[in-house]
């Protein structure tokens, strides 16, 4: 992780799931995390090709210019990167792996700006994992967000890995408290009317990196 937003909500998510495959979506407690919650978002999976937005910070609706909730996370991406992301959905879903993306989004005017996002598994209150939460910030700070419409991206770099694999680094007390402690991301310009919104976005060029990481083992494969 190389955000120090996408690393404070792992911190948060692995210390109150408590050695669990995942905490309970009624665990999280929007007060703990609202430093970084303008991008923190939550889906739901309907079915491998159906994951809705149920949720959206403010942020991450700015700087994508769009309201997100009910829309499928999938119609986001360009078809060379769906058979990826569905399978890190999948895994993040079934097995509560975790799962990082790195990617870039570009306007039509070909200005491009570099997100990093998170994604990880949320239980319902019968041990099901039908929730992922997660968020996605741009790496850096780019003046123009918010102004221009993102109307393609592609995915980068993406990563499956074992939490059980990572560190669990605090309580969950004092995770929640550094993180209000810290100075939260920029917030961009307003979100733009509904009316018009662009189309889904989709991707005129494809680079894609799957990196799985199990337990004791490390690969990457370039496709």
């Amino acid at each position: 992780m190389k955000h120090k937003t996408t690393q404070a909500l792992f911190d948060y998510w692995n210390a109150i799931r408590a050695g669990r495959p995942a905490p309970l979506r009624s665990e999280i407690e929007p007060g703990d995390i609202r430093r970084i919650l303008p991008y923190v978002f939550i889906l739901e999976r309907q079915d491998e090709n159906t994951y809705r937005f149920r949720l959206a910070g403010t942020g991450l609706c700015s700087v994508y210019s769009m309201e997100f909730r009910g829309h499928n996370m999938l119609s986001m991406w360009q078809e060379d990167c769906l058979s990826s992301l569905k399978h890190a959905l999948r895994d993040v879903t079934l097995n509560a792996s975790i799962s990082i993306v790195e990617y870039t989004a570009a306007t039509n005017e070909q200005r491009e700006a570099t997100f990093e996002m998170i994604l990880l598994p949320l239980a319902q209150d019968n041990g099901a994992i039908t929730r992922v939460l997660g968020c996605a910030v741009p790496v850096k700070e780019f003046p123009w967000i918010g102004d221009q419409l993102l109307a393609r991206q592609w995915i980068d770099r993406l990563q499956i890995l074992d939490p059980e694999r990572m560190p669990k680094r605090e309580p969950a007390v004092e995770a929640a408290r550094r993180i209000v402690r810290e100075k939260p991301p920029v917030v961009s310009a307003g979100i733009a009317s509904l009316a018009n919104r662009r189309a889904p976005l989709r991707s005129e060029r494809s680079y894609l990196r799957l990196v799985k990481v199990a337990a004791g083992q490390t690969g990457e494969q370039k496709s």
